[in-house]
Parts: structure tokens; C-alpha cells; sequence
């Protein structure tokens, strides 16, 4: 940041919507802990027509002041993916996971139903899966519920209390025994992906997405299963920085010049296809040079497996990039889907995680392992050069230069950047844009 002495002169202002007593200004200079001004920003850039697209400032992705924002009007109100659902398929499965600070655990009940609980006990607030879990993602099987290590309470697979040993005595607790359970969120399941919101008046995920069902339907997507995951240690890069990144492929031709780029070249990116505030797809075609041969007129994409039944020869000459946001994309192609969530775990950290899927068809083909290890090394080669990349750009968020640039013109193949503009713009501002 530019000293203070250095700055021009300041007027406060009363701004509403300031976070914690945080102080307004106006005039040209910038703070990244001012909070009306950084909305007035994505607001600005959210508003301008494609041809004038421009990345937002330094301090907006340097911004710790913006996070409480975020974690008020983003992470406690929309939806946000957990996990597959084949991954708890069966009654008593249960997928735990920290979203948002807020320890969750994804069930699948003895009524097939998916469900969303706390891990926190009513009754002195244990985690009820204990040493079971230990801060990190873990998975497991309760069929006959969840019993607290701490005094022994016990809970449905529904999140309904069932036993409290040696509480004869509380008539406080006869009165109020039903009231004590495992407080349940919301869930909706998309095509697969279980998504969790804890705004219990939150509108429906689907029909937001109702725009893409007919791209998506040749891939089945309900019928593909996590093989192997890469759970990337936490990493003191803001998810603002990390998002941006993994939604462009403009950066094909630098960060991924050996890895991705041969085989999905940037100039061959459509970037063009929707200007949702909700959500974004891209095509990556195949380079000529990459195909494996030609069918109809369409170069065809290299398979690590059999290429999905039914597929036409276009859509087996590139793959899909699908983002929903806030957190997570996945990459409908041929024979192998990567799915990758990023949770910001404080201003300027983040946790990511890749997983492998493929397609239920392809469960018994003595060439599954292997292919779901090419894919896994490949991924993580990947996120290896991501992460060098927003390691680069979060040190020079405070430096001089960058905070004197706000933020330069963006390729028409970073329109996803633009479209997260809109979305931080309505979610942060209720800019209704």
C-alpha cells in the first residue's frame, strides 16, 4: 500500500454499509480496508459492456475487510457445493467437511434422504463425530446414528435426538426434549452435486441454472463417481485471487504452457456463451495438432477411456468448463470429469480440492486404474502451476505498482471474470444487475 503521507487529501464521509466502524473516503485515493469504496468498484466493472471489460483493483483481492461482507451476504446465503452424491450412497454414509468455518456433515438417511446436520451436540456443543473427525474432510458410515462422544447423547440419521442417558431428573429437559437436535440446512442435489446453503428461505438452485440442462444432457452427469481426490494443503492466497484464476483460460498460454495448452490452446477457447451472474460455461477445443484423428470434420479429443456413449464427433472435439458459482467447477468431457471447490478459510487463505470422476460404464475396465492415475498426476501438475501463479499475484497486492494500476483491460476470454463481477456486484451491493 502507498503511504498515508503520500496520499492525496481525504474527506471523511458517513458511509452506510461499513463494516465494524470502518471509515469512508472519498477523493482519489484508494484503501483496500474501505469497504464502500471497493463496492462502488465491482459495481462500476460489474456495469460495463463487454468491450470494456476491467480487472478489479489490487485491493480487492487484498481487501480483509470485504470477508466479513462476504461471509454475511455469500457463504450464509447461497449455495454452495459440498460433495457427490455417490460419495454417501448408502444409508448411514457420512461426508464431513468445514464449510465457511462451519462444521457440517452431508448424510444419507435409512429414507435415502440427503441431509445437512451440524456436528455440533445441543447439549454442550461436542462435535458429535469426535476423534472421528479431525479438522479435515473424512467419510465414513453411522447406520445406527450418531452417539456423542462427550456424555453419550445420541442422534437419528434425520438429526432427531434419541437417546440422553441419566437426564430422568431435568424436568427442563422432559420439557424441551424434542426440540433438542442436530440443527439440519438446506440441500439441494443438481445433477449429482450436493449443494448446501444455510439460508433456510433461500430460492432453489435449479431453476438458476435451468439455461444449461440441454448442453449438459448428453453427459449424464448423475451417473459419473469420484475415483480419487486431491486435497491440496491450505495455502495464504486469498480465494478471490484463487477463483478468479481457475475460471479464465487465458492464462492457458502462461501458467499451462506445457501442460494444458498443447492440448486446449487458448485461442481456441469460446469464452462466448453466456453473461449469467449465476453461473458460466466454456468449450475447450482440442488442438489439431493434439487430435487423435478426425470425424465429420471435427478433430477429436484424446481419451484416457472409452469416449461417453452417445456423444456426438463436436462434442468429443473439446471439453467442457462449467462454473456455478461462488466455489466450484467441473469439466464435462469425453471420458474423464474433473470437479475442483475452493473454501476460503480467512481473508487471505484458502483450502482447494480436485476430484477424478468417470463414468459408471467404465467401472470395470481393467484399464480404469491406470487412466484415473494419469488423470490424478495431470490435475495435480495443474493445480501445482495455479498455485505458483496466485502465489505470484498475492505478493505483489500490496506493492507500489499494483496499487497504483487498478486493475488493467480484460480478454474476451476472461469474460467468467467479468461475470463473477456481476455476481459479487448483486450478492455484495444488491446491485440487481
Amino acid at each position: 500500500m502507498t503511504d498515508m503521507a503520500e496520499r492525496p487529501a481525504y474527506t471523511r464521509q458517513a458511509g452506510a454499509g461499513l463494516l465494524n466502524g470502518e471509515t469512508a473516503y472519498v477523493g482519489n485515493g484508494r484503501r483496500q480496508d474501505d469497504v464502500t469504496w471497493l463496492l462502488e468498484q465491482i459495481v462500476d466493472r460489474a456495469k460495463r459492456p463487454l468491450t470494456e471489460m476491467q480487472a478489479l483493483p489490487a485491493e480487492y483481492y487484498a481487501s480483509e475487510a470485504l470477508y466479513a461482507l462476504e461471509q454475511e451476504r455469500i457463504f450464509q446465503r447461497d449455495w454452495l457445493y459440498v460433495c457427490r452424491a455417490d460419495e454417501i450412497s448408502r444409508p448411514g454414509d457420512w461426508y464431513s467437511v468445514q464449510i465457511a468455518g462451519e462444521p457440517v456433515m452431508i448424510v444419507r438417511g435409512a429414507d435415502s434422504k440427503i441431509r445437512a446436520l451440524s456436528r455440533a451436540c445441543p447439549h454442550r456443543f461436542m462435535d458429535v463425530l469426535g476423534e472421528e473427525d479431525d479438522g479435515k474432510q473424512r467419510y465414513g458410515n453411522k447406520e445406527g446414528g450418531f452417539v456423542c462422544p462427550y456424555h453419550s447423547w445420541a442422534f437419528g440419521l434425520d438429526g432427531k435426538l434419541t437417546g440422553a442417558p441419566l437426564m430422568s431428573r431435568s424436568e427442563l429437559f422432559e420439557r424441551e426434549r424434542n426440540n433438542y437436535c442436530l440443527e439440519s440446512y438446506s440441500t439441494e442435489v443438481w445433477h449429482g452435486f450436493i449443494f448446501v446453503n444455510f439460508d433456510e428461505d433461500a430460492a432453489p438452485l435449479a431453476p438458476r441454472l435451468a439455461s444449461m440442462e440441454e448442453l449438459l444432457a448428453p453427459y449424464r452427469l448423475d451417473e459419473w463417481r469420484v475415483m480419487e481426490r486431491i486435497d491440496w494443503p491450505e495455502l495464504p492466497v486469498s480465494w478471490r485471487v484463487v477463483m478468479d484464476n481457475g475460471r479464465e483460460c487465458y492464462h492457458h498460454q502462461g501458467s499451462h504452457r506445457v501442460s494444458v495448452e498443447p492440448l486446449w490452446p487458448s485461442n481456441l477457447v469460446d469464452a462466448d456463451t453466456n453473461d449469467d451472474d449465476s453461473f458460466y460455461w466454456e468449450r475447450l477445443f482440442v488442438a489439431p495438432d493434439a487430435a487423435i484423428g478426425e470425424e465429420d470434420g471435427h478433430p477429436i479429443q484424446p481419451v484416457m477411456l472409452p469416449p461417453l456413449e452417445g456423444l456426438t464427433p463436436y462434442q468429443r472435439s473439446h471439453s467442457l468448463l462449467v462454473g456455478v458459482y461462488p466455489t466450484m467447477w467441473f469439466t464435462p468431457s469425453p471420458d474423464v470429469m474433473f470437479v475442483a471447490k475452493w473454501w476460503p478459510t480467512g481473508p487471505q487463505s484458502h483450502k482447494f480440492q480436485l476430484d477424478v470422476c468417470v463414468h459408471e460404464a467404465q467401472l470395470d475396465n481393467p484399464e480404469l486404474k491406470k487412466a484415473v492415475s494419469d488423470a490424478r498426476d495431470w490435475g495435480y501438475q495443474i493445480q501445482v502451476e495455479d498455485s505458483r501463479s496466485c502465489a505470484g499475484i498475492q505478493r505483489m497486492l500490496h506493492s507500489r505498482a499494483a496499487n497504483r494500476a487498478g486493475g488493467g483491460a480484460l480478454s474476451h476470454l476472461e469474460r467468467p471474470v467479468w461475470q463473477f463481477q456481476k455476481y459479487m456486484a448483486n450478492r455484495l451491493a444488491d446491485a440487481n444487475l
